[in-house]
């Protein structure tokens, strides 16, 4: 077919692109492939990189166990100086005098680079660096520019050819941030700042583990970068599409997906923060083998989880005994898959149940239908009702229990019940009393949703998933909403977003204020399915509605900038504030004195922001919270009004530091005291 004629059939979009490309080749011939490893853990003039020596060791392991490199060929380095940087890479100046430059071997050679340490940007030109081991990250000609490696790696890359690859990895970001909340490589603070992405060649395929203005994260539990260790379990065979051969090379599609998914899901759920990984398009795939040391356990447990998942769908005896059967040491759902098991043996005595009571109640033997109760009592309350029972919120242990656990949100909450936060909770004398309780009264909701909460404060996850559960079933919002949470973090069972999503979404629907917001969140962010903005500022604006503080928070921007179905009109966002405080919402009155301090005074006119933290701090533990949250928020307090705060606080004998307007932690551990103080006199 002449050429002119494939090329107008492309255009119309009548002749696919495929036609005619090779099949992506599999990164597999490599014994005369190169590779740098860099782990740049202890620094002269900064904080560690705790784990870079670890993500070192695990990617060298990887490309000589996975990938076939030979040992000699991996030039691994720990604490790299800019001497030894530019000796291995060569300088801007001669970039063809780096030891990599004279091992690569033309047409025989794969080059993969992985650098994990500290990067700095220039403040001033915006360009990112590596920061060497004796490198000063204020000043960027310490540093090793990553314009300067991406130009030289394109060198090597056409030094190899066009039929070998080069692979940059890069777990590192260039904020001037360490990856500690509220820590800083600069000495100039450097809030927002979006570092510049240097230009490469087309050839060089590029994994950074971070863009725009966030910290890349670590992964706790394997000891690892995040980037890297989601980059090791997905190269071992996770990121596999649903569907795909379980044997065979990897698809670098597939690999892509996957990191740029679990990344920003395990940066959301760890850190709270987000990163959002670059990775280049590339025609290629990568052999698969068993997962390195590192990442071994971690590969086990997903693997394991997958599993389940496919048991629990298929929800057939079968499948569930399959699982438990095949599950082998890694076996975390086993408790779970027996539960299951036992709920079909259940299902059997429910049905006695309803049987007895159509054969005993019927005739009013309401006594024997109590005496032949098993595990399944569904009609006790009736019986116990016509038989004419005390009324069971007069039992001591009832009473106790919501003095102890009542939630001040829940609608169920015994009249004349004022309620105890979360954090006040007694977790140790609310569980002896409350699961005494709901065993007593297992008719009433509350109790198992109140046993929930003080399990959950005592961190007994597994626990508080199995009494919120039994509320949610009996129709409680707020064990509906509690318990999407424990799904949504892991906390006594594996993450479950599609789970959480719909547990949230019912609970919504009861007009449960939180658990609105946190339908419009998951759709915001994608979790549990997928991104929808427009779905998401609904969900927000009927939780505003009902006075939710974060909701408002998302809602105003929708109104500065103007989006569907939110014109733009700054003062209504920002009457969402007013309205909230008004309501005694401490976040959203904190909110306002933050905003009164950047320029929005005008917006809400007689008050100010002192004020506002005031009332904020009448609220008790959580305003003082609220306030000290502001100080790592995008719009912070001015240092006047911190020190107008401070001296309120010393003057109420709660403070004896110094007036410096700054949040140091004498002065955030006396807020409390303070907020507790105010709570008391309102």
């Amino acid at each position: 077919m002449p050429a002119f004629l494939i090329a107008a059939l492309l255009w119309l979009g009548l002749l696919s692109t495929a036609i005619g490309q090779a099949p992506p080749a599999t990164l597999s011939d490599n014994a005369e492939s190169i590779a740098v490893v860099v782990g740049n853990k202890a620094y002269k003039q900064t904080s560690t990189v705790d784990f870079a020596h670890n993500d070192a060791e695990a990617i060298k392991a990887y490309l000589t166990g996975t990938l076939g490199f030979r040992e000699q060929n991996v030039f691994l380095l720990k604490d790299a100086t800019l001497g030894e940087l530019t000796q291995m890479f060569g300088s801007e100046a001669n970039p063809q005098g780096g030891k990599l430059w004279r091992s690569a071997v033309e047409g025989r050679s794969n080059v993969f680079v992985y650098y994990s340490g500290h990067g700095v940007p220039d403040l001033a030109t915006r360009q990112p660096f590596l920061l060497p081991q004796d490198g000063n990250p204020n000043a960027s000609e310490s540093g090793y520019a990553v314009q300067t490696l991406y130009r030289n790696l394109e060198l090597v890359r056409q030094k190899i050819g066009a039929q070998r690859q080069l692979i940059v990895m890069i777990d590192a970001c260039f904020t001037g941030e360490t990856g500690r909340k509220g820590e800083s490589l600069l000495a100039v603070s450097a809030p927002g700042f979006t570092p510049a992405k240097p230009r490469a060649g087309g050839g060089v395929i590029k994994l950074v583990a971070t863009s725009g203005t966030t910290p890349a994260n670590w992964d706790e539990g394997q000891k690892l970068g995040l980037f890297t260790s989601r980059f090791l379990m997905g190269a071992a065979g996770l990121a596999r599409s649903a569907g795909a051969p379980e044997t065979g090379p990897l698809a670098w599609s597939d690999l892509q997906r996957y990191l740029k998914d679990s990344v920003e899901a395990a940066a959301r759920r760890d850190s709270g923060r987000e990163q959002a990984p670059e990775i280049d398009l590339a025609s290629i795939a990568l052999p698969v083998a068993q997962p390195v040391p590192a990442v071994a356990r971690a590969v086990a447990l997903a693997r394991d989880e997958a599993n389940w998942q496919r048991a629990k769908a298929a929800g057939e005896r079968s499948a569930l005994e399959g699982y438990v059967a095949r599950c082998g040491e890694t076996c975390g759902y086993r408790e779970a898959a027996m539960a299951l098991l036992l709920d079909k043996r259940r299902s059997g005595e429910a049905a006695t149940d309803e049987q007895n009571w159509v054969r005993l109640g019927g005739s009013g033997k309401y006594e024997d239908y109590l005496k032949g109760c098993g595990t399944v009592c569904a009609y006790r309350s009736l019986a116990e009702g016509y038989l004419g029972r005390t009324d069971a919120s007069r039992d001591p242990r009832v009473q106790e229990c919501d003095e102890l656990a009542g939630d001040p949100a829940d609608p169920d909450r015994r009249e004349g019940v004022k309620g105890v936060k979360f954090a006040r909770i007694d977790a140790r004398a609310a569980i002896s009393v409350c699961k005494q309780a709901s065993e007593s009264q297992p008719q009433i909701r509350r109790l198992s949703y109140q046993l929930g909460r003080a399990y959950d404060k005592a961190e007994r996850y597994r626990d508080a998933l199995a009494s919120y559960d039994k509320a949610a079933d009996a129709g409680s919002a707020a064990a509906m909403n509690n318990l999407g949470a424990l799904y949504e973090n892991g906390q006594g069972s594996k993450v479950e977003l599609q789970k959480a999503f719909g547990l949230y979404e019912q609970a919504a629907g009861t007009g449960n204020a939180i658990a609105m917001s946190n339908v419009g969140r998951m759709l915001q962010y994608g979790r549990g399915r997928p991104r929808d903005e427009a779905a998401s500022l609904r969900w927000y604006q009927k939780a505003a509605e009902a006075g939710d503080a974060f909701s408002i928070a998302k809602l105003v921007p929708a109104y500065l900038e103007g989006r569907p179905g939110f014109p733009k009109n700054p003062q209504k966002g920002f009457d969402l504030f007013r309205q909230a405080a008004d309501k005694g919402d401490p976040i959203a009155m904190v909110s306002m004195a933050t905003l009164i301090d950047n320029g929005f005074g005008s917006f809400f006119p007689g008050t100010n922001s002192l004020q506002m933290l005031t009332r904020a701090l009448e609220k008790g533990e959580a305003g003082a919270a609220a306030i000290s949250a502001s100080d790592v928020s995008e719009q912070k307090l001015k240092p006047d009004t911190v020190r107008a705060l401070q001296r309120a606080a010393q003057k109420a004998d709660h403070y004896s530091g110094a007036i410096d307007g700054r949040f140091n932690p004498v002065f955030v551990r006396a807020l409390d005291g303070y907020a507790r103080s105010l709570e008391q006199e309102h």
